[in-house]
């Protein structure tokens, strides 16, 4: 049954192109494709593998991709009907990680059956390349080493889903009450400048958020026409990271004090106000990933990030501190 997370056509045509009909597993190498008993005809054995699977209870599926990351030649490896068979059949033996090496690896054996000098000192440079990153997933290694149309974005939207979801998993939890961290007190002669502090992080978080998405991606994917820096990009993507888990950290700081009970309701107005940034976060890899993936994409995309009070949250805070301040004073008579 056909799915939207199948792969087209010219996917299939390019990947087996790629592997010169042959299939990627290195301890088989089969030739998938050759004559038929009809001389104007030919047989294809080969396969468009998923790595990570297409469909809910498939072999190695990630719920967290989009349905064009799955469909994208990025997520695809060219193996004879057999191997298809057998990793699909046993993905905890060839989970994905696996299978990427075998597709890099494959297109480095067949390069150097074209060219051996020429693939000899490519795959010197992309090694070298690859470790001024760091830890990337193997897709962003990918979209680094072959930089095909939009790859900016795409790199992007992907680094960012692997930098970013151990923080949208941990602010999860943490909406579920799945975790709890030494709670601190805050005497009520500290609670006005622990408030101020708070605020004052939350205006530097939110300021940060606006830099990042309005300039430094920008300039790290470069003007219209010029190619963006990889490097830039990852770097910019990390920031990203940082700047989400210090919204994390400052909502824990929040639900994680203990305060007088006459400034308990203050404190209440302060939960959930990072993490509406957390959540205003989260749609920007998804925004890019689903916009990028038609290669095709031209014009001009936008996609509106509101960082904003709840409304009326000045006139509560304040309504609320003047009730504190009259608890305060009353039990002191």
């Amino acid at each position: 049954m056909t799915t939207p997370d199948r792969f087209k056509k010219p996917v299939i045509t390019t990947l087996a192109m790629r592997a010169a009909n042959q299939c990627s597993n290195p301890d088989c190498r089969a030739i998938t494709s050759g004559p038929s008993g009809d001389p104007t005809g030919s047989v294809n054995v080969g396969e468009a593998a998923h790595i990570y699977g297409a469909n809910a209870g498939s072999a190695r599926f990630d719920p967290d991709m989009l349905s064009s990351e799955r469909s994208a030649i990025s997520n695809a490896i060219w193996l004879c009907a057999t191997c298809h068979k057998i990793v699909d059949d046993d993905p905890i033996r060839f989970p994905a990680g696996l299978l990427f090496e075998w597709q890099r690896e494959h297109e480095r054996y067949i390069a150097m059956q074209i060219g051996k000098a020429g693939a000899e000192l490519r795959r010197r440079y992309e090694v070298r390349h690859l470790e001024e990153f760091g830890s990337l997933s193997y897709l962003a290694e990918r979209l680094v080493l072959e930089k095909e149309a939009l790859w900016e974005y795409l790199l992007t939207s992907e680094v960012l889903r692997f930098e970013i979801a151990p923080v949208l998993r941990r602010w999860r939890a943490l909406q579920r009450g799945l975790y709890l961290k030494q709670s601190i007190r805050v005497d009520n002669n500290e609670f006005g400048p622990w408030v101020q502090n708070r605020i004052a992080e939350i205006i530097a978080i939110a300021t940060a958020f606006s830099e990042l998405i309005n300039v430094e991606f920008q300039r790290a994917w470069g003007e219209p026409g010029v190619a963006g820096n990889d490097l830039d990009i990852v770097e910019t993507c990390r920031l990203f990271r940082d700047m989400l888990q210090s919204a994390l950290e400052w909502e824990e700081a929040v639900r994680f004090v203990t305060v007088d009970q006459a400034f308990s309701e203050v404190r209440s107005h302060f939960i959930g106000i990072a993490g509406r940034i957390i959540n205003e976060a989260a749609k920007f890899p998804t925004f890019l990933q689903e916009t990028f993936a038609d290669k095709e994409a031209s014009g001009i995309f936008v996609l509106s990030l509101s960082i904003s009070l709840p409304e009326g949250w000045v006139d509560l805070v304040t309504d609320a501190f003047d009730r504190a301040a009259s608890k305060i004073i009353f039990s002191q008579q």
